[in-house]
């Protein structure tokens, strides 16, 4: 296996656990509503708040693929 599958694969699977963590940490901090006929749902995101996941994730990124770059 090169370099390039092992870093691949590495990332894939800390993504995939940072993803279920996150979500862990949202269900427990987010009121799970239950409607009318029993099905429980999540309150809906307000576009402000997305907003700002999104470019603060964005900004993580940024980050993490300029480690790569020498500096300067």
């Amino acid at each position: 296996m090169n370099l390039r599958t092992k870093v691949l694969l590495f990332g894939g699977v800390l993504g995939a656990l940072i993803g279920v963590g996150v979500a862990y940490l949202y269900l427990q901090s987010t009121p799970i509503q239950v409607d009318e006929e029993g099905r429980e749902r999540l309150p809906p995101v307000q576009p402000g708040d997305a907003l700002k996941v999104t470019l603060g994730l964005l900004t993580a990124i940024r980050q993490i693929v300029g480690l790569g770059r020498p500096p300067g």
